[in-house]
């Protein structure tokens, strides 16, 4: 008598799902604090619809890489205010009650870390210098509630 083996397990080329045309399928790993952010604005900014995790998804990598694409090479701040940007981004890191710099900020933020090492008056100023010397990018958003990309 023969011993039939049956596999309860689908071939792989059913499991695969289709991928619309000009699309590629990405599985990447997120904490699940962002996960359940990006399920609960999904539907809110693209509908109840398939696809809206995927919408806000690629929108949100556009958006960050977008500044990393258009950027040109510069050369290295000068010494001063390279100076002050470690001293800015210390301050941000005390505010923000975290051990290693972060990589993107609000502006408020920065504004408050600015004012608190070089005074109020001068915000605007080192800010323009930040952005001229390369150390910063502003992403997204309108001031003062831009997004800051600290480099």
């Amino acid at each position: 008598m023969e011993r039939r083996v049956t596999n309860t397990s689908k071939p792989k080329a059913d499991l695969k799902k289709k991928v619309p045309k000009g699309k590629v399928q990405l599985l990447v790993y997120i904490g699940e604090d962002l996960y359940r952010e990006l399920i609960s604005v999904a539907p809110n900014l693209y509908g109840k619809h398939h696809g809206a995790i995927s919408f806000v998804v690629e929108d949100a990598l556009r958006r960050y890489l977008n500044p990393f694409v258009r950027s040109n090479i510069k050369l290295n701040p000068r010494l001063s205010v390279k100076q002050v940007y470690e001293q800015v981004c210390e301050k941000i890191m005390d505010i923000l009650g975290e051990s290693k710099k972060p990589h993107v900020v609000g502006e408020k933020i920065l504004d408050m870390a600015i004012s608190e090492v070089r005074g109020p008056t001068v915000v605007e100023r080192w800010k323009k210098f930040f952005a001229q010397e390369g150390l910063i990018k502003f992403v997204g958003g309108f001031p003062p509630n831009r997004s800051v990309e600290l480099l």
